[in-house]
């Protein structure tokens, strides 16, 4: 089997702003690769993965539908980097994969497979030489009906649990979200061919066309229910927390968030989000346990889109016993876009 990304594929490079310490590249994506089956129609396919999207896991990157020009994803937004031709549903961090299963979008016949890579974050200074041809790292291709085919990469070392020749049903399990082959952050990557050439399955549409196609999911591939999570914008909040010492964003995806902070250490309050848009800030408010204010402070807003972005403020506060309330708003202006209450118990 080879599952190798085509030839003149780009990889992703999009970047992780930080809050007084700077940013760093990521690259994450995969490729579709499987050979074309017999003629489309259209038909109702599910989500690649189990899991509550926007909750469990979560849209990092849309395919890109545009043929020149600016990237474009399938919603008119961004979430996405050129010559992008998936949809890469991600976890937060390493400490999650092995939990979650990816499924079969459609009842199909399993025609390769690959197993045995391991899953560590990518780093593209280093690992570029060692991946052979093998950037899509351990994953599954589908043939279904109607001349879909499905291809799922970056799957979980040694969780690939079907083999070549295999019928398998929609929603059966092929496997864990991992972060084998080219993942600086654990997710799968869903690519789907119909009739030889790669399409967006939301939209339905070949990859390339004009950027006024996106926005239109009415001849999706995807069945009602998938296609309304994923016609969700991706803008999320991964996590929030308090720590003694701003968290590191790389530490973040290796290694979940920072521990809690501890009695009479400084307090650093801090929110991890993706996809947040130009114009944005964070509101970040924290109670103390005699019930009264310690923050309540804005970050300034966002000069460009953010595909990760992390934000903290404090250091001037010292923990006492308690419960501490943290709320972070997300806002576009005045408007609250999302907002998250998190208590946290700092004890002896």
């Amino acid at each position: 089997m080879c599952l190798r990304w085509p030839a003149g594929a780009r990889r992703a490079s999009f970047r992780y702003t930080v809050i007084g310490i700077g940013f760093l590249t990521v690259v994450g994506g995969g490729a579709a690769l499987a050979e074309p089956a017999e003629p489309n129609t259209r038909t109702g396919l599910g989500l690649p993965v189990d899991c509550v999207l926007a909750q469990d896991c979560f849209v990092q990157q849309m395919p890109d539908i545009s043929s020149e020009g600016e990237v474009r994803d399938p919603l008119c937004g961004k979430a996405s980097y050129r010559g992008h031709d998936g949809w890469d549903i991600r976890l937060r961090s390493l400490k999650d994969i092995g939990r979650t299963a990816v499924v079969s979008v459609a009842g199909g016949t399993v025609a390769r497979i690959r197993d045995g890579i391991p899953d560590r974050i990518f780093d593209r200074f280093q690992d570029k030489e060692l991946l052979g041809g093998k950037e899509c790292g351990n994953g599954v291709v589908v043939e279904h009906a109607d001349g879909l085919v499905s291809q799922y990469c970056h799957l979980k070392q040694g969780s690939v649990s079907v083999r070549p020749g295999a019928r398998i049903k929609k929603g059966d399990s092929i496997g864990l979200i991992g972060a084998s082959g080219i993942a600086e952050f654990p997710h799968v990557h869903l690519s789907i061919r119909r009739d030889g050439r790669t399409v967006d399955p939301l939209t339905g549409r070949p990859l390339g066309q004009a950027p006024e196609a996106c926005g239109d999911t009415l001849d999706g591939l995807f069945e009602p229910s998938a296609r309304h999570m994923l016609s969700r914008l991706p803008t999320t909040m991964l996590d929030v927390g308090l720590a003694r010492a701003p968290p590191e964003l790389p530490n973040l995806v290796r290694e979940g968030g920072p521990p809690l902070v501890k009695l009479s250490e400084p307090i650093v309050a801090w929110v991890w989000a993706i996809n947040v848009e130009q114009g944005s800030l964070f509101r970040i408010q924290l109670v103390g346990p005699d019930r009264n204010p310690i923050m309540d402070l804005r970050t300034k807003a966002l000069g460009g889109r953010k595909a990760n972005y992390l934000a903290y403020v404090g250091g001037k506060y010292g923990a006492t016993e308690g419960v501490y309330d943290l709320r972070i708003e997300l806002l576009a202006g005045t408007r609250t876009i999302q907002s998250m209450t998190r208590s946290f118990n700092i004890a002896r």
